[in-house]
């Protein structure tokens, strides 16, 4: 009785496997092609970086990007915004992993330190970061091709840099308003004193 239903269900297998290497869907190729540049330059060296924050000569610099638009200054806007919106997020995080290094080199306790880092943490979030300036933007416009549709958009990659000196201004501000939170705290108020101390020393020990 059991072995009349062997062949079936094999068969049906088989048929079942068929069927789904038939529905196999193959995705079109895609590629991009680039129509022109502006300027009508090979592309400088800052756009192929492979990180995208850096320090060179006195400035911090960023690199950002902005794709898909059809409209050339509307990808310069959102390439210029793009720049100064994610320059000033790396320039807080790099304060607060700077202090975060400066605080634990030093003795405290757990309390304290993780008071004070909060509050410096906070004071840092709540700042606007001034002095970024657009240094320079590369645009490239491509032609993308998928299969039989295609697309022409731009991309834009622009250069934000700011000085060191604007730099620190920023961390004097932080310093500032932990320092003026603080002030009830004894133990807090010596160890930002502390802290400061030494996150001067080892920034100017990177600048020598």
């Amino acid at each position: 009785m059991q072995n009349k239903w062997v062949v079936p269900l094999v068969m049906g297998v088989c048929l079942l496997a068929a069927c789904s290497s038939k529905n196999v869907i193959s995705t079109p190729q895609l590629s991009v092609k680039v129509l022109e540049t502006i300027p009508q330059t090979s592309a400088p060296e800052w756009v192929n970086s492979t990180t995208e924050f850096w320090e060179a000569k006195g400035y911090y610099y960023y690199r950002g990007t902005a794709e898909g638009y059809t409209n050339l200054e509307a990808a310069k806007r959102a390439g210029a915004a793009s720049a100064r919106t994610n320059m000033a997020e790396q320039v807080k995080s790099t304060i607060r992993s700077e202090f975060a290094r400066a605080l634990e080199s030093g003795n405290y306790d757990d309390t304290t330190g993780g008071y004070l880092k909060d509050v410096f943490f906070s004071a840092v979030d709540n700042l606007s970061v001034s002095g970024i300036v657009i240094q320079e933007s590369y645009l490239q416009h491509l032609l993308e091709t998928t299969g039989l549709q295609e697309r022409m958009y731009y991309r834009a990659y622009v250069l934000a840099r700011i000085s060191v000196k604007d730099y620190n201004s920023v961390v004097q501000r932080a310093f500032s308003d932990t320092k003026a939170q603080t002030q009830a705290n004894k133990s807090a108020k010596e160890l930002v004193k502390e802290t400061e101390a030494r996150f001067w020393a080892e920034q100017n020990k990177n600048e020598e």
